[in-house]
């Protein structure tokens, strides 16, 4: 049983890369299986962070996936996880947006996957009346609020359309990632709706929402809480049975 379990991790060692070429095996196979095993976590990365590979080039993004999985090996048994950890360990790397773009991407498959919700609809809304102000928003629970710090959301935007890859700037912004049906979308928000998109994703009453809005704008403040809250319903970003407990009190 000894021999057998010390063969198993020998093999596992040298399926991962753990462990150098030896006499594991006679005629050298293990090494299909290797290749089999690292060309496979490769595509995985590659269909999970698209626009990174494109935007680092094939090159610079297998060298990306080598050190990461060195780093990273798998632990889980869905290779949906295999890339979980890639946006934080692009952290403080070279190129320095490269985590944001893979932030960002992360983001979009963790919504895909996320739950099944009915959003708000803007009839509901329309008949609360003098009931509004008591309306909790939040975003649908397939939703991820991303703070970036480069503009990867232009440079994922023109990699989409087609355009060659250019250098982010860096600068601060906030994007909103989530699903409708089956569709996973993004859009980066205003200044005014960066401030409120966290007080959202815990849920926020709606006069809480328009309190923000008149530190920001003064007297313009109700033409613009009604000109978001139409934009969130017609996007279709809003919870339509959020749990009133999230509110603030």
């Amino acid at each position: 049983m000894t021999d057998l379990a010390d063969l198993e991790r020998r093999f596992y060692n040298r399926v991962v890369g753990r462990e150098p070429e030896g006499d594991l095996i006679g005629t050298g196979d293990v090494d299909v299986y290797a290749r089999m095993y690292a060309s496979r976590l490769y595509d995985t990365l590659a269909d999970d962070y698209p626009k990174l590979r494109a935007a680092l080039g094939e090159d610079r993004f297998g060298d990306v996936v080598t050190c990461f999985l060195r780093a990273h090996p798998p632990t889980s048994f869905t290779l949906r996880d295999a890339g979980l950890a890639l946006p934080a360990f692009l952290r403080g790397g070279d190129p320095a947006w490269a985590a944001d773009l893979a932030a960002l991407e992360r983001a979009r498959i963790e919504v895909f996957d996320g739950p099944d919700s009915v959003p708000l609809a803007q009839d509901h809304v329309a008949g609360l009346g003098e009931a509004l102000p008591e309306l909790v928003l939040a975003w649908v629970p397939s939703s991820v609020v991303v703070p970036l710090a480069w503009t990867v959301d232009d440079l994922w935007s023109a990699i989409e359309d087609g355009q060659p890859p250019f250098e982010p700037a860096h600068e601060a912004r906030v994007v909103l990632v989530w699903r409708r049906d089956i569709a996973v979308l993004h859009r980066t928000l205003d200044v005014d709706e960066a401030r409120l998109a966290p007080q959202i994703a815990h849920g926020a009453r709606f006069a809480e929402v328009c309190d923000v809005l008149g530190e920001l704008h003064g007297e313009a403040a109700t033409a613009r809480a009604v000109e978001l809250l139409l934009r969130w319903l017609q996007a279709a970003t809003l919870d339509g049975s959020p749990d009133p407990a999230r509110a603030s009190d």
